[in-house]
């Protein structure tokens, strides 16, 4: 399967353009600006999936989950597929992984209404281009999601069947949105191939048949195929300004890096586009803001669930089959289709902010297991019977027994609608750093009267069903009255200046807590610049408004845009098939003099002497472990940092290392060596060389610990060995570090625990084969 990111050891010091993020606005930007022939280099915080790599049943969600707390704890990988963040007022669930929320959102593509450009939070440059650029933004955004609605010549589906029914009762428009969905076989637009949905249902859990319109799909192999490099499980932490370059330090998820309470990584740009989301981007603003970027005190505020309301239709007397199929084969399931497949559009109202969508939905069949039980005590807890009688009430039971004895494809939960719902909030939300947590704050947001609305149209929704409507859980007395989004707006809103909000009608940041001035090469490109909420799935808008970002860097800089997809191309660069390979992090400690160039020995007791410590934390990835096994000549790589006061007052940023396993001495036949070479870049550009090797040799005494823990270091100028000497020092690996370094040992790549198994085992008896000969 061919990969779209590339090993993180190959990421270089210094690109044109970095877009922080991978969804729907990451993505664009590195399309786009790949197109305009710019050097783009895409970091992503979560993993990169594939279709068929997608969870489908519960075990394997379950992996996949993370969970941010309000007490500062997490649960789960930071890297999680699925992330759920947990408030007071309002929980809010994104995706993380390459592509973004894209990976598991619903798919529909609409475009907000006009009246909610005309709203004057909008900046008037952007109000000025309602009907040229930002419409521009729209088409151009079609024409690479390729929304369609679902096909009239498709199976019938019962939950759209059933949405149809709730619409009549409740005389309000109905149809078939757009979605981001494929119904057809064949390589797309960009030369990704792609399959006919399945229609499984699993469209949020992510979508393991090719067929879902991720960026994954289009926008991230576009810019793939035009020149852009995309790294993963790369979490960035803050943006510094350094001159006329921006720092961009970031933290390696996955390498144990953060055992060793490492400091971050960075690489230079001459441009910045944040796209990491509302919560993302908005977090790397304000831990910039608190490392001394100077930028809008605004920074957070006005955040928007864009009134999301989740609830469902239980147990009615309708067919629904809203279930996902999960891990159960197809040929056994009637079609669930896409997520989501039709829309009761109440949109045009006299006072906007009184219109609302209510869509159809389906759940994952990953979640099926807990369904029956889950849904008979929310029924029985929050339920809202919206049909009465005695025969009415033994068939519910019925049904619901049904469920609980054979699971989720049968009774009561085989007849339960999903309602997704949208509409207006205040958009009165602050996000804010707590601990070093983003933390969101919205007093009262579920008392807000649309809610109780939204409610009330959905008890009268589940009616003409004969089901039992049940708010979202978490929505009700017992909870406060708390809300749920998945489609989270603002924090980083443009406006007309720094007072108002956080970026500019372009999306540049504001440099100052006043005034207009901005950074030139600073922009915002996400949802988190959207001000208000849209009344509608946001994607589209989102997207939109990132094309037209797009359109203005180029036109402000005289770059072009190619934006012909007339020819699918040819991937210029795919990336190779990934080879099972080993990786583990190393923590050394000692002691560097610039005094003593010559010895060792004297330089590491002349740099004790003056207090001048050298440290590192380095990351050895073997991207193929038979090479590094056969073949001592073939290196790992190194990544990671040095710290060292007597060159540079902040941490060197380690790019481009190479490390060799037990190279055979000269004219030693019973010694071998471990020789690291790593190119070294401080903050301010400068670059070093540092080249260390531990000597593996029997000498009189038990010698195989400290051989293996000891590293004689020798610093240099530049890039290069054939530099003139900075200093001299000698490391040492310390017992605890060493413990630590062993829980960090992972295959990579590997497809099978089995597959996993056996490579630990050979890269063990070749170490230990390797000192036996040696020592014994």
């Amino acid at each position: 399967m061919t990969r779209l990111a590339s090993p993180i050891e190959n990421i270089k010091n210094h690109y044109t353009v970095v877009v922080i993020g991978s969804g729907y606005g990451g993505g664009i930007a590195a399309s786009r600006l790949a197109r305009a022939g710019q050097q783009v280099c895409v970091l992503e915080r979560g993993k990169e999936f594939q279709p068929g790599e997608y969870p489908n049943e519960p075990k394997e969600a379950v992996k996949e989950m993370q969970v941010d707390l309000p007490n500062g704890k997490r649960i789960g990988s930071p890297t999680g597929l699925y992330d759920f963040h947990i408030n007071k007022d309002i929980n809010v669930f994104v995706g993380c992984g390459l592509g973004g929320t894209s990976l598991v959102n619903a798919n529909v593509s609409l475009q907000a209404e006009p009246r909610v450009f005309a709203d004057t939070r909008w900046p008037k440059g952007l109000r000025d281009d309602v009907d040229t650029l930002l419409a521009d933004g729209y088409r151009r955004a079609e024409e690479m999601l390729k929304p369609t609605p679902y096909p009239e010549n498709f199976p019938h589906l019962q939950k759209l069947q059933a949405l149809e029914k709730s619409a009549q009762y409740l005389n309000e428009n109905f149809y078939r949105p757009p979605i981001n969905v494929t119904f057809e076989d064949g390589v797309n637009h960009v030369g990704v191939e792609q399959k006919a949905c399945k229609l499984c249902g699993d469209c949020v859990s992510g979508c393991n048949h090719k067929a879902k319109n991720t960026v994954l799909m289009n926008y991230l192999p576009d810019a793939k195929n035009h020149g852009a490099e995309i790294y993963t499980q790369v979490s960035v932490r803050y943006l510094e300004r350094e001159k006329n370059r921006w720092l961009i330090h970031y933290q390696l998820m996955n390498t144990g890096q953060d055992k060793f309470n490492a400091p971050t990584m960075f690489i230079s740009a001459d441009m910045v586009i944040l796209a990491a989301g509302t919560l993302g981007s908005t977090e790397i603003l304000l831990r910039s803001q608190a490392q001394g970027l100077p930028v809008s005190h605004q920074v957070g505020h006005y955040f928007t669930g864009n009134g999301d309301v989740l609830a469902f239709g239980y147990n009615t007397e309708q067919v629904i089959n809203g279930v996902g199929f999960g891990d159960r084969s197809a040929n056994e399931q009637e079609p669930v289709g896409p997520c989501i497949t039709g829309i009761v559009d109440m949109r045009q109202q006299p006072v906007l902010d009184n219109g609302m969508v209510i869509e159809e939905g389906s759940i994952p069949g990953a979640l099926a297991p807990i369904l029956p039980s889950s849904f008979a005590a929310a029924g029985k807890i929050l339920g809202e019977d919206t049909d009465q009688g005695i025969g009415d009430r033994i068939q519910e039971k019925l049904r619901e027994a049904e469920s609980l004895a054979h699971g989720a494809y049968t009774g009561a939960i085989r007849n339960t609608q999903t309602y997704l719902v949208m509409t207006h909030d205040d958009a009165a939300g602050r996000m804010y750093l707590e601990n070093d947590r983003l933390s969101i704050e919205w007093e009262g947001v579920g008392k807000q009267p649309i809610f109780q609305r939204v409610n009330d149209r959905l008890e009268e929704a589940t009616r003409p069903l004969g089901g039992t409507q049940i708010p979202n859980p978490i929505w009700t007395n017992v909870f406060g009255h708390d809300l749920i989004s998945v489609h989270p707006l603002g924090g980083c809103i443009l406006a007309e200046d720094a007072e108002h909000g956080v970026v500019n009608h372009k999306g540049q940041v504001f440099s100052s807590q006043q005034g207009t001035d901005v950074y030139e090469n600073l922009y915002v490109a996400d949802g988190s610049v959207i001000p208000r909420t849209l009344g509608v799935n946001p994607l589209l808008t989102i997207s939109a408004v990132a094309e037209r970002c797009c359109a203005l860097i180029a036109k402000d800089r005289g770059w072009t845009i190619n934006y012909d997809l007339s020819s699918v191309p040819t991937p210029t660069n795919p990336t190779p098939t990934a080879k099972v390979g080993i990786q583990f992090t190393e923590k050394m400690r000692g002691f560097f003099s610039t005094k003593i160039k010559d010895d060792y020995q004297k330089a590491a007791q002349q740099g004790k002497k003056d207090a001048s410590p050298l440290e590192f934390t380095v990351t050895v990835i073997a991207d193929d472990l038979e090479l590094l096994l056969n073949d001592p000549q073939h290196p790992a790589k190194i990544i990671g940092t040095v710290t060292a006061p007597v060159i540079s007052s902040d941490p060197l940023t380690v790019t481009k290392g190479d490390f060799n396993l037990f190279i055979e001495a000269e004219d030693q036949p019973q010694t071998r060596k471990m020789c690291y070479g790593m190119y070294m870049t401080a903050e301010n550009g400068q670059t070093y060389y540092f080249e260390g090797f531990k000597q593996i040799h029997d000498d009189p005494g038990f010698d195989v610990w400290a051989d293996t823990t000891t590293l004689y270091v020798t610093v240099y100028e530049g890039d290069s060995n054939k530099n003139p000497v900075i200093g001299k020092g000698i490391l040492k690996i310390q017992p605890v570090d060493f413990i630590k370094q062993m829980t960090t040992l992972k295959v990579i790549n590997a497809k099978t625990r089995w597959e996993q198994l056996q490579a630990i085992d050979r890269f063990s008896r070749f170490f230990a084969g390797t000192l036996t000969k040696i020592y014994v």
